[in-house]
């Protein structure tokens, strides 16, 4: 299912705030830019299919865009190439396929810093297994704030604008952090 620009189609509503609930859907990565190396969680390489040291330790990024489904791929890459060469956050729903050919909705959160010079050099993300998430219907204000803002991210991306591009993405950085916290176990905000 493809969305404008041929990026893949909208979240269904409350996908996003159902996966986050659930303990095993939340993978963390981070990117060398520079070696084009990613590190990832345990939870990153299973959604990679890849062995768990292997990530630890890094892995080519050719080998996690392998999974990607391949209608998704050409737009979930030049997204992140952008991202790296812009700097600044992203928020990007797109398929994996893991290796018994099931199909696996993820939603990328990630953010691309530079040096000094303007050079990328890193990023750091989460990746969130929409999977199997059942759509509730929107009950928390800022769940509803993210399916506008992604609206508002699509329409910025018809633009072409980089500076709206880059408040949007910030804006839907800080509506997902904002609906973490508040779902997170209060061990975790103490």
């Amino acid at each position: 299912m493809r969305g404008r620009n041929g990026e893949p189609a909208d979240l269904p509503p409350g996908a996003l705030a159902a996966a986050c609930a659930a303990q095993d859907a939340v993978a963390t990565w981070q990117w060398d830019i520079g070696r084009d190396i990613l590190c990832g969680d345990d939870r990153m390489a299973a959604f990679h299919g890849l062995d768990p040291a292997c990530l630890r330790s890094g892995a080519p990024i050719p080998l996690l865009l392998e999974r990607i489904h391949p209608e998704d791929r050409d737009g979930v890459l030049a997204r992140i190439r952008r991202a790296a060469a812009e700097g600044g956050s992203y928020v990007l729903p797109y398929r994996l396929l893991a290796r018994d050919g099931d199909v696996r909705w993820v939603v990328a959160c990630g953010r691309c810093d530079r040096d000094a010079a303007g050079r990328p050099t890193e990023g750091r993300g989460v990746v969130v297994d929409l999977t199997g998430a059942r759509p509730e219907p929107v009950a928390h204000p800022l769940e509803r704030a993210a399916e506008h803002g992604i609206a508002v991210r699509r329409a910025v991306d018809d633009w072409h604008d980089p500076f709206l591009r880059r408040l949007a993405d910030m804006l839907l950085l800080e509506i997902g952090r904002g609906l973490a916290a508040d779902q997170a176990p209060s061990a975790w905000t103490n």
